[in-house]
């Protein structure tokens, strides 16, 4: 019987040899994909464990700042990966495919405060509304402002800032904005951009502006320059209300992701 194949950490130099792989669900390793093709091999920021060869490995683990991303088959030492987080002592979420994340939760329960199921959607159908706002990409000068609005929305847990203002500087999270009486009222950003997919993120709302279809227009103006640039637009979703005005934009269910929040 073969011994038990201990996840690795990977040099910066071999994290694009798991493209290939990553690919075959590429909807599902959207920002596995994106942060691979946009990150520097020698960043610290980003880790990479694999289980297995490169080219068909047994379980991908991936940190990103203080978030985790896993995909793995049955294959994979679940109870070793979840090892890996737990020793980084630091984070505050695993995200994946929603199969993936319900084979490693038993081994993250003493550290796990609560989870969430995703649906995840693709735009199949585009249906973008034409846009008559003054909207505008968000500079680093506005980082304080977008700060504030996101950790104002009830549903969103904090955003963790470090990340947050790396990807704004960087550009690798493309962030635009709606004023309105001389401040944000309204933001969707993409991030985790790839070759030919991004991830739309962060959709959010001023209380005190909603039920003007401010978000469905910053959606639909993000994702037809998405489309424009040559990349299919994909997002999370789990209130119904969200659900049908992305439906109505043209995004289509593929399928479940799920968050664990640590503590």
């Amino acid at each position: 019987m073969l011994g038990v194949i201990r996840m690795r950490r990977i040099p910066g130099n071999e994290w694009k040899m798991l493209i290939p792989f990553l690919s075959a669900e590429r909807e599902f390793n959207v920002f596995m994909i994106g942060d691979i093709e946009n990150t520097p091999p020698e960043a610290e920021h980003m880790e990479i464990f694999v289980e297995g060869e490169l080219e068909n490995p047994a379980g991908v683990l991936l940190r990103y700042y203080r978030f985790f991303i896993v995909y793995s088959s049955e294959r994979m030492d679940h109870a070793g990966a979840a090892k890996i987080i737990k020793d980084f002592e630091k984070a505050i979420v695993l995200s994946g495919k929603a199969d993936c994340i319900d084979a490693i939760a038993p081994h993250l329960r003493e550290i796990t405060k609560e989870e969430a199921t995703m649906h995840l959607a693709l735009l199949k159908e585009p249906n973008l509304e034409e846009n008559d706002l003054p909207i505008r990409r968000a500079t680093m000068s506005d980082a304080g402002e977008l700060l504030a609005l996101l950790n104002s929305i009830e549903e969103f847990r904090a955003t963790e800032e470090e990340s947050f203002l790396s990807s704004l500087e960087s550009g690798t999270s493309r962030r635009y904005i709606v004023e309105m009486d001389g401040r944000i009222v309204s933001t969707a950003a993409s991030t985790a951009e790839s070759s030919d997919m991004a991830m739309i993120i962060g959709v959010a709302t001023h209380k005190d502006y909603r039920k003007r279809g401010l978000a469905s227009k910053v959606v639909s103006k993000l994702c037809s320059d998405l489309l424009n640039w040559g990349r299919t637009p994909c997002l999370f979703y789990d209130n119904p209300e969200a659900g049908k005005i992305y439906n109505r934009l043209g995004f289509r269910e593929i399928g479940k992701w799920k968050i664990l929040y640590f503590r």
